[in-house]
């Protein structure tokens, strides 16, 4: 007995996709089967065609019938809604040529499927059936038709907004007010309303708790944006003075006073609060000679968004360095202080082409380097640094282990 495609397992399956639009090659539906039942399995290749189009546009691709009855048919291809589906689709978006044909047995018919998304339709994913035959699977299978092709059609959100970038991350000091400008472009071809709003991620944990609220946090940003404009969105983030921990939220655009369509991207926000270390880190070592000892300290600054921060600048890192040497106080001579980094060239994928100024087209990671000298003894030393404007630093304490 014929087991219908729709009741088979999934390992019976195989095929892959090509790129947007694509066929799926089914080997268990388009193997021609007998059956006693008085119905023919005909070879129908491919059994699922997937397309992806914007609203407005169109594709054509070709699906062939091979006749493998006994009988010449006259084949006329219909369009039937998938069962269930959840957006059922117009049939008037497809067209098949020829619309009927004689097909003899044995004999290979090949169909064009002109697939047309109108202007105005709905973004989804549409599930449609190409029947080729009325000839259906026993009740006991249910209402199923035999030869048919499988039809996807995704009809993305045609998006409105785009954000120079999708993301604010920064870190940032208690009792200090932040400011951002991200900018803002249309790209709907018609003027969009905004009205956006802070909202905060929710945690499934009620333990974690935001550093601060939603509502300290102002965006100040026109109401209407012009088809093709590209404005300013100005994001005011007011630190309280004995916080900690982190914010992580975004903010809701509400395009056309509509919630979230998948039109307009969600801008994340997300805030680090660093309270400035007040313990410093020890390093002791012992020497065996008197050679003068040389010890550098750095510290690696990686600002991920120095276009979108107006204020404040961040500060350069300084280090408190303390020495001793057997439980007495030493004079460290600071004798070079070095600023370098590595650069490269700002991605496309973190900002669009119409966001990158001429003058802003490179990221860069700095590093802050501090060298100091001291006069050598043999003894144990107590060497202390306590790092500012920044939470993370390397260090190194060069001096002779033996005489030579």
């Amino acid at each position: 007995m014929l087991i219908p495609s729709a009741l088979a397992q999934p390992d019976e399956l195989t095929g892959d996709v090509t790129s947007e639009s694509g066929t799926y090659e089914d080997s268990t539906i388009s193997e021609p089967v007998a059956d006693n039942e008085g119905y023919t399995l005909h070879s129908i290749n491919p059994t699922y065609y997937a397309v992806y189009l914007t609203p407005g546009s169109s594709e054509t691709f070709n699906v062939s019938f091979t006749n493998e009855g006994n009988k010449t048919l006259n084949v006329a291809p219909k369009v039937m809604n998938m069962p269930g589906s959840i957006y059922p689709l117009n049939k008037s978006w497809i067209t098949i040529s020829p619309a009927n044909v004689t097909a003899d047995p044995g004999i290979k018919q090949e169909f064009a499927v002109e697939v047309n998304v109108p202007e105005d339709a709905k973004s989804g994913e549409y599930d449609a059936q190409i029947v080729f035959t009325d000839d259906m699977y026993p009740p006991e299978y249910g209402a199923q038709y035999i030869n048919v092709m499988n039809l996807g059609i995704s009809v993305p959100v045609p998006p409105k907004l785009e954000f120079q970038r999708d993301y604010i991350f920064d870190n940032v000091d208690p009792g200090k007010e932040y400011v951002y400008k991200i900018k803002i472009k249309n790209v709907a071809g018609k003027d969009v309303t905004i009205d956006p709003k802070v909202v905060e991620n929710i945690y499934f944990d009620p333990d974690i708790k935001p550093a601060f609220s939603s509502d300290l946090i102002e965006i100040s940003a026109p109401s209407v944006i012009k088809a093709g404009e590209i404005t300013n969105m100005t994001i005011r983030v007011p630190v309280p003075d004995n916080v900690s921990g982190t914010f992580d939220g975004f903010i809701e655009m509400n395009a056309d006073g509509k919630a979230n369509d998948g039109s307009v991207q969600q801008l994340g926000l997300n805030f680090f609060v660093i309270n400035p270390l007040s313990v410093p880190f020890v390093k002791t070592f012992n020497t065996k000679t008197a050679d003068p000892i040389t010890i550098k300290v750095s510290a690696d600054i990686y600002d991920p968004i120095p276009m979108l921060r107006i204020s404040p600048e961040k500060e350069e890192p300084s280090f408190e360095m303390n020495l001793k040497c057997n439980s007495n106080p030493v004079n460290l001579t600071l004798v070079e202080k070095t600023q370098g980094g590595s650069v490269s060239a700002l991605e496309s994928s973190y900002y669009p082409i119409w966001a990158i100024e001429d003058d802003l087209t490179y990221d860069s990671v700095k590093q802050y380097t501090e060298t100091y000298e001291v006069s050598g003894a043999i003894g144990t030393w107590e060497l202390s640094i306590l790092p500012k404007n920044v939470n993370s630093f390397t260090y190194s304490v060069s001096f002779r282990d033996s005489e030579k």
